[in-house]
């Protein structure tokens, strides 16, 4: 799944559904389109991640279990004898769950709910990200809604939610003070109409007299039933002031007061829609009361106990969110059958045949030509909307807007004489990036700092009525025209989920059969993005595409074309998307073209910003902190003219590092089973998490072999299926996998990426330099030998008496030694640089005004990237070139890189 899920659903179906008017059919059972609406929801359920599902039956149990088992195998059933109220139910559904730890999450949900898939996702993806301990999906309030209130404090904190019966409750006894107070009173014979009279007014039903009596209580008996004379006094004494008001408990032990009309103008209403840690649920059911207008255990009353808890110190004791849908129609439910009924219409309004499904031309879509005239006035220069926009997104400098605008025209000139002047399209920007800290470790779950650049794919995008996708290049000389049918695609490859396609034996044919080609990204793109929307058929595009990215030089120029084919989709079919599950599925994609890499790369292209460095985190993905890059340094990249492929050796290379990532892993697994339910990632292993000291932590890496054969790590993990790893990629010439040099590595640089930004922020250019320099030595192959100015062979230290070395430093109390024994001053040995990458980083190195240099990608060839001071850019730019140009039989590219903003769609609203 492209995004974390809860493992267990609670579905609340024990209910009677007494509104719905039928004795045979139990409510969740009805159905929607020909499914029945429980069957829907779980589905939706299933295509989210959820794994299991514990079903709470009641009314009509077996119908209900019929019904699900029909369809699917991963539920369960737990049974709810009386109907004590919806906070009851989930008591029943969680108690098949007792063993489970409470750090587990458990999606809550009543079983009529029918949610938009990819609203659920971004619900999720909320969750995780913010670290909430309990979250709720409202909407926004409407006139005469039955659903509970959500109550805010004055920080717009949520406190607690009130059901509209206790509203409804309390409204009616300030009614009956208040004529109390005017003496006004009804007489005994009109004292029930007196009380039905607010349901009348806001439109509900009215209780029947039974539920009216456990409503008002005391007061329905003695004024109502025993016929009691309702005088002054004896209302003033059954109603006091507070039973006319709400009072809740705030968060630092003030009391919050709102009224019965404050709550029914709530801004926002409950769904009936929960996300929690098992540890809070259990917490709050364990102090629950019936003390409300139904006598129920209400499941809303969670919110108010969690909400008032407190830690040792007076601090929240759980950590509350709300995810707000401003569009009521993603997320519905029903209690009578006009109300399914207006959701059967919904559903069917956004099926295949839908308008929604049909070609569309939103405002961000314009002619070819009405394009190039934007671009080019009757003065020669183009419209203003086109000038801040540009400089909005890349910089407020007239001789850089007026490059990049150059490269529209170029791109409009090419798809004007491919798809003439009258096509509707829109236009799409995709920068590449440059990952400042942070490298080969993004799939480990460490820190990118990502900074995107001005140098880009640019994609004119004009969407089809059939499924057929034209890729055509500006640069028709080298990137020839490429097209397939989605259709066809989906029939040609396995498609049971995402892994079975890229896995296949069939793309592993074609892919080594004819290569990749610039289109496969695209297309990597596309079909990702028709699995993970596999109800919907997407529509195909013609897609003009103009890039200025080097080639396989470290920047992200396959990634950024993955990117901005998938911003061409969302935007060409309506997707409903969020940025994190965007990201994710652009990293999988690429595993169409046989790398298993992260999604760093697409998180820089996406979601940078014009001058600022984003931090990102992985598992779960997270923008973490977000950066101003001082205007005094600018980075510089140099490419090398070396190709670093993605096929062959590269490719096998790549994933053989991967390889040693995931075996180092498992052998900390074997050797301190006392942390491993504390380490899930690579990035786990760090002081902060364990709660260690460093000097265990070069421990745990004496435990790894320096270097192991395949046979040899079989030996050492007989109980782990490690072919998973090594048929990714052919076994190295020597046989030897450098474990300990490689997790070194990986957790050095999880340090230095998480410094990375805190350097950045009090502007220690000079430190983050260092960090540079170290880092790159640990992809370092080649190092010049002062002696003779040849470059030679270089291994990074690694060995036992280097890391037995560090803890004897670590433990010499002298802060010097102390200090350069950090791990972040580490390299460890990644090993992918180049020995001609190597000399260009020395060169750089030498010039004044240089902070750091470092290879800039995954290696194997491509750029290397300098930190330095604005004020020697041009002698940095000139050393370059006087050194490299021509090393590689090629004149040498050198960017002068500043941030920009991340990909999109130009000129949208």
């Amino acid at each position: 799944m492209s995004n974390k899920a809860p493992l267990f659903s609670v579905v609340l179906a024990a209910g009677k559904g007494t509104r719905m008017r039928s004795a045979a059919k139990h409510k969740v059972c009805f159905e929607i389109d020909g499914v029945p609406a429980i069957n829907r929801a779980l589905r939706i359920y299933n295509d989210c991640g959820i794994k299991r599902h514990s079903i709470v039956v009641g009314a009509m149990a077996e119908q209900v279990m019929d019904t699900v088992g029909s369809c699917f195998d991963n539920a369960f059933y737990a049974y709810q004898k009386e109907q004590l109220g919806t906070a009851n139910a989930v008591r029943v559904g969680i108690a098949p769950l007792e063993e489970l730890p409470g750090s587990t999450d458990i999606f809550v949900v009543a079983g009529d709910r029918i949610i938009d898939q990819s609203l659920l996702e971004a619900f999720f993806n909320d969750y995780y990200t913010k670290k909430y301990d309990f979250a709720l999906l409202t909407v926004p309030n409407q006139k005469g809604s039955g659903q509970g209130r959500i109550v805010l404090d004055d920080l717009k904190k949520t406190i607690a939610i009130t059901e509209i019966a206790d509203i409804r409750q309390r409204e009616t006894l300030g009614r009956l003070r208040a004529a109390a107070d005017n003496n006004s009173l009804p007489s005994s014979a009109n004292f029930a109409d007196f009380l039905k009279a607010g349901y009348l007014a806001d439109g509900a039903a009215v209780p029947s007299d039974e539920k009216l009596s456990v409503i008002y209580g005391d007061i329905w008996q003695s004024f109502v039933v025993d016929g009691e004379k309702p005088t002054v006094k004896a209302v003033m004494n059954a109603v006091p002031i507070e039973s006319t008001r709400f009072e809740y408990p705030g968060r630092h032990g003030e009391k919050i007061v709102r009224t019965p009309t404050e709550l029914k103008n709530s801004e926002f209403v409950n769904n009936s829609v929960y996300i929690t840690k098992l540890s809070a649920l259990r917490y709050a059911l364990s102090r629950l009361d019936r003390n409300n207008a139904q006598q129920e255990e209400y499941l809303s009353d969670v919110v108010s106990i969690l909400a008032s808890a407190q830690s040792k110190g007076g601090k929240e004791k759980f950590k509350i969110g709300m995810h707000n849908v401003d569009d009521r129609k993603l997320v519905l439910g029903f209690n009578d059958p006009a109300e399914l009924l207006d959701i059967e219409n919904t559903i069917r309004a956004h099926g295949e045949n839908s308008p929604g499904n049909q070609l569309s031309v939103c405002e961000w879509y314009r002619t070819i030509g009405d394009w190039r005239r934007g671009l080019q006035t009757k003065s020669g220069k183009p419209g203003k909307e086109f000038i801040n926009e540009i400089k909005e997104l890349y910089s407020d400098s007239d001789n850089v807007a007026e490059t990049h605008l150059r490269n529209y025209s170029a791109l409009l000139e090419s798809a004007e004489s491919f798809l003439g002047a009258d096509r509707e399209a829109f236009l799409v920007r995709s920068p590449g990036r440059v990952n400042v800290m942070g490298r080969h470790i993004d799939h480990q779950g460490g820190n990118c700092n990502l900074m995107t650049i001005g140098y880009e794919s640019l994609l004119l995008v004009a969407p089809r009525e059939d499924d057929i996708v034209r890729m055509l290049n500006c640069d028709s000389a080298n990137f020839a025209e490429s097209e397939f049918s989605i259709g066809e695609m989906l029939v040609d490859l396995p498609w049971d989920d995402w892994l079975s396609l890229v896995n296949s034996d069939k793309l592993n044919k074609m892919i080594n059969t004819y290569g990749v080609d610039w289109s496969n990204y695209l297309q990597a793109s596309i079909l990702r993005l028709q699995k993970k929307f596999s109800h919907r058929k997407l529509r195909g595009m013609d897609i003009v595409v103009w890039g200025n990215i080097p080639m396989a030089a470290g920047l992200s120029s396959s990634s950024s074309l993955v990117v901005g084919a998938a911003q061409a989709v969302v935007t060409a079919n309506e997707l409903n998307t969020f940025p994190a599950q965007l990201v994710t599925l652009c990293g999988e994609g690429e595993w169409f073209v046989g790398t298993r890499g992260g999604s760093a790369d697409h998180a820089a292209v996406m979601l940078g910003q014009k001058g600022k460095v984003v931090r990102v985190g992985f598992f779960d993905f997270a923008v973490e902190e977000i950066v101003d890059f001082p205007d005094n340094h600018v980075m510089v990249v140099c490419d090398s003219g070396i190709k670093a492929g993605k096929t062959s050796n590269a490719k096998d290379q790549f994933n053989h590092r991967i390889t040693c990532y995931r075996v180092g892993l498992l052998l900390i697994h074997k050797y301190c089973p006392q942390y491993s339910h504390l380490i899930n990632h690579l990035r786990d292993v760090n002081m902060r998490n364990l709660r260690l000291p460093l000097s265990w932590i070069y421990k745990i890496l004496l435990h790894l072999p320096e270097q192991a054969t395949q046979e040899e790590l079989r030996a050492l993990l007989p109980n782990e299926d490690l072919d998973t790893f090594f048929k990714m990629h052919k076994a190295p010439a020597d046989g030897l996998y450098p474990i300990r040099g490689v997790v070194m590595f990986g957790l050095a640089e999880c340090e230095r990426s998480r410094l990375y930004s805190k350097f950045l922020s009090e502007k220690r250019m000079k430190g983050i330099g260092e960090l540079m320099n170290v880092s790159h030595n640990g992809d370092r192959v080649a190092k010049q030998d002062k002696s003779t100015g040849k470059m030679v062979p270089y291994l990074a230290p690694i060995s036992n008496n280097y890391l037995l070395g560090l803890i004897d430093d670590l433990e010499s109390g002298d802060l010097e030694r102390v200090t350069s024994a950090q791990l972040h001053w580490q390299s460890g040995s990644y090993h992918c640089s180049l020995p001609e990458i190597d000399a260009m980083v020395d060169i750089a190195l030498g010039v004044d005004g240089v902070a750091g240099a470092q290879l800039a990608g995954a290696g194997l060839g491509g750029c290397i990237m300098t930190l330095v001071h604005r004020g020697a850019g041009e002698r940095l730019v000139e050393t370059l070139e006087k050194e490299t140009c021509g090393r590689n039989g090629r004149e040498t590219d050198i960017l002068v890189c500043e941030a920009v903003a991340g990909a999109g769609i130009l000129l949208k609203p």
